[in-house]
């Protein structure tokens, strides 16, 4: 049988040619995306370099994200030292919902494996994966998954992640793009980063220049407040305190503050081994608190609703310390090593006003008690010694005068004399204040203590710290010693103490009168008398009053008000 050619059908070159049309035409499809994604990139590139807001930086490489990949959600998680997220960014969720989801995610579940483990993610269905750990309730149901980390040179700065695409599922090419676009949001972040460090530390030099320059003018009292307040601007802190540790060092006193809760916080005072303030006094280094602890650490937290802090110790003179402290509100960014510097920096222009202060007070009251003795040396040397010539010189002329003039004049030297016994009760009084002003507060509280020794045994131990004598006019010198006295006497009638120490000291704008026994404990109604009395008198100058046990049993008796 002779042999057949194959048959063909006539529309066999139409179906190969119309197969490889469609295949250049899916290629050139191809193409032309690869090409707008392209173009995108560079577009993103322009957006994200060119900005150097950090805020506006990070939404803006979640927005682009979800616009560029074709995501319905997005968000950006910033890592935090300890690993959980610091920030959390959203896009495509609307702010009422994100209030009835409440907190911010922790970084567990599938955004915790980003985190330990920075390399990419995508799922089609995100409930399949059993590394998901679901949604909070309130929470919009989410399907495929697509996350990478951004990178800031070899540091992983946080994620993108980028839920629900519009296709489906996200696809390899997807992925590609999200590393582009997260290798280019790491550069634009890093930019932003360097820029605001920038800005921050410019205004940090000049809020120091300021600061030193005041510092220089002696007649320039509110050195502290500018101080505080400078610190709270650039450390973007809720609440700032300066408090300052009491003579014995076993408790502390808020002396200023500023910021959320700051009217409750002045002239509060905490132990000292239980504040946060405790661990960076004794440590001698500033003392970082991260939001889980402060409100274990800090009794006054919890009211203002206080997250982290930072806390930096002080000096002042040779003899007593202070702390810096500084707290942001629950949910807001930790405070980090730029921060810390910049507080360190201030801390030593505080301790330097503090000292400065005390110095300048001491000088005044100096110069006062000068004047006062200068005022009696010209009253006496020169008035009284003029009105007693003037006064002879009226009894010789009326001597030789008709009697009625004689008698007139005989009034008026009667006069001067008057004049000259007012001036010199005067010129008593400004010498007995002087005197009165170097000596009594402490001789006062020597003379309260030694009458109580028939009570007291052994005698009261009794320590004066700082220019006490000084610091105090009579008024408050009265107030000091009926502190001493009610103390003393309610260790006899109440603790039935065998041991009392009374501290008495001046610094930093405050007197404080400590007074410990070793008796049963406090006992006493918050209603007692005494202890009303007390506090009314500190109240009268602006300061405080507490008694609580004292640390090793007994009484403790705090009374401290500003000078």
């Amino acid at each position: 049988m002779p042999h057949q050619a194959p048959r063909t059908s006539a529309l066999g070159p139409t179906l190969e040619f119309e197969t490889l049309l469609s295949q250049l035409v899916e290629r050139a499809d191809v193409m032309m995306r690869s090409q707008a994604r392209l173009r995108d990139l560079i577009r993103v590139n322009n957006e994200l370099t060119s900005n150097l807001d950090l805020p506006t930086v990070l939404r803006k490489i979640v927005e682009i994200g979800t616009e560029l990949i074709e995501a319905r959600y997005g968000a950006m998680g910033v890592i935090a030292d300890d690993q959980s997220l610091e920030q959390f960014i959203t896009v495509g969720i609307d702010d009422e919902t994100v209030t009835r989801i409440g907190h911010l995610p922790e970084g567990k579940g599938l955004l915790g494996v980003l985190i330990a483990y920075p390399i990419p993610v995508r799922l089609k269905t995100i409930a399949d994966d059993p590394r998901s750990s679901g949604f909070p309730l309130n929470h919009p149901p989410m399907n495929s998954f697509l996350g990478v980390p951004i990178r800031v040179r070899d540091e992983v700065y946080g994620n993108l992640y980028l839920t629900d695409s519009m296709h489906g599922e996200f696809s390899s090419d997807d992925e590609e793009l999200a590393q582009a676009l997260a290798a280019t949001a790491g550069i634009a972040i890093a930019n932003a980063r360097l820029f605001e460090d920038s800005l921050y530390r410019e205004r940090w030099a000049s809020a120091l220049a300021e600061t030193a320059r005041r510092l220089m003018n002696d007649e320039d009292d509110e050195h502290l407040g500018f101080l505080v307040e400078q610190v709270k601007e650039l450390a973007e802190a809720d609440l700032v305190s300066i408090g300052l540790v009491t003579s014995t060092r076993k408790d502390i006193i808020i002396d200023r503050a500023v910021g959320t809760g700051a009217a409750d916080l002045v002239g509060t005072s905490f132990a000292l081994d239980e504040a946060v303030a405790g661990e960076a006094v004794r440590g001698g280094e500033p003392v970082l608190v991260p939001e889980v602890q402060v409100l274990d650490l800090l009794g006054f937290a919890d009211q203002i609703l206080l997250g982290n802090m930072m806390v930096i110790p002080f000096s002042i003179g040779d003899d007593q310390a202070g702390v810096l402290s500084l707290a942001r509100r629950q949910g807001c960014p930790p405070f980090g090593p730029r921060d810390l510097d910049m507080g360190t920096s201030f801390a030593s222009h505080i301790s330097v006003a503090l000292d400065r202060g005390e110095a300048r007070m001491i000088r005044r009251k100096v110069a006062l008690l000068e004047d006062r003795s200068r005022i009696a040396r010209d009253l006496h040397d020169h008035v009284i010694q003029r009105l007693f010539a003037t006064g002879l010189s009226l009894q010789a002329v009326a001597a030789g005068i008709e009697p009625d003039s004689a008698r007139r004049v005989v009034d008026q030297i009667q006069e001067i004399d008057g004049a000259i016994a007012q001036i010199r009760q005067s010129i008593f009084a400004l010498h007995k204040d002087a005197e009165v002003t170097s000596v009594r507060l402490r001789a006062r509280v020597l003379e309260v203590v030694d009458r109580s020794e028939d009570d007291l045994s052994p005698r009261p131990r009794v320590t004066f710290l700082g220019p006490v004598d000084l610091m105090a006019d009579a008024t408050l010198t009265d107030d000091v010693t009926a502190v001493v006295t009610e103390a003393l006497a309610n260790a006899n009638r109440h603790a039935h103490a065998s041991r009392v120490d009374v501290v008495i000291s001046a610094a930093t704008g405050h007197v404080t009168v400590e007074v410990t026994d070793n008796g049963v404990g406090q006992g006493l109604s918050p209603h007692y008398s005494g202890l009303a009395n007390l506090h009314a008198r500190a109240t009268a100058h602006g300061g405080s009053f507490e008694a609580h046990d004292g640390p090793g049993g007994g009484t403790q008796l705090v009374w401290s008000v500003p000078v």
